[in-house]
């Protein structure tokens, strides 16, 4: 009878085990532009297993009732979630915001900006974010959200790595040209204001190929591109008009 009340009693211990361990599926989405966050690292910070969400932003995971779901990557703001009754799950995450620092234009040469950074949990990947086109308005197109490169570099020879980090540089370089190009820069050299110089800025902000020139200098370049302005018609100083 004792052996008897002992088994019933490991046999209920494991059934309440068996319940109470499940899996945890979900989704992660970008907070702001509600696209898929592939290559995410999902731990389960109580029972110590770890996965990655796929393409499609999906992942599955060992849990049960009250254990903590730790989301976390070097491109996002790590986030927390207690799991509950394991049904499928909705985890929004916010993209780290990485400012610029402010530059400040002298007459010396400007340094060219480093090769890529590659995040070594991401294999290689890169990552670029969409931006919105410029306007008289919006002259450096902010950024708006969302993954529009991953770049996968372990699949690639030597000339496609190579491409894949220029394109990842020229990206850094057309943030630094976007910075440096500010209205409120850029008006200490031009004696221009309000409408005029935002389109000054839209029709003379240089190329990644130009600015990157050895012998580009920035107050030579804004005297010749100003004076190339002002013998314009007055009609024809319209971004608007001349970007077709």
């Amino acid at each position: 009878m004792p052996r008897q009340f002992l088994l019933i009693l490991i046999a209920c211990f494991v059934s309440a085990l068996a319940y109470g361990q499940g899996v945890q599926k979900g989704t992660v989405y970008e907070i702001k532009s509600h696209t898929v966050v592939a290559g995410l690292r999902v731990e389960n910070s109580t029972n110590g297993k770890v996965t990655a969400t796929d393409k499609a932003g999906k992942f599955s995971i060992p849990a049960k009732g009250g254990d903590i779901l730790l989301f976390k990557s070097s491109f996002y703001l790590p986030d927390t979630v207690v799991v509950t009754d394991l049904r499928g799950i909705q985890v929004l995450i916010a993209a780290k915001q990485n400012e610029l620092k402010e530059v400040k234009v002298t007459n010396v040469e400007i340094k060219k900006p480093a090769s890529g950074y590659v995040d070594p949990e991401f294999h290689g990947q890169t990552m670029i974010y969409q931006r919105n086109a410029p306007s008289p308005g919006n002259p450096k197109g902010d950024p708006k959200g969302g993954v529009i490169l991953r770049l996968h570099y372990w699949n690639k020879d030597e000339k496609d790595k190579r491409k894949q980090a220029e394109l990842l540089e020229n990206e850094k370089v057309r943030d630094e040209i976007t910075n440096v190009f500010k209205p409120d820069n850029i008006a200490k050299y031009v004696p221009l204001t309000g409408t005029d110089l935002e389109n000054f800025i839209l029709l003379y902000i240089p190329s990644v190929k130009v600015y990157t020139a050895n012998d580009f200098n920035l107050t030579n370049y804004l005297s010749a591109s100003y004076k190339s302005f002002m013998a314009l018609p007055p009609d024809k100083r319209n971004a608007g008009q001349l970007i077709k």
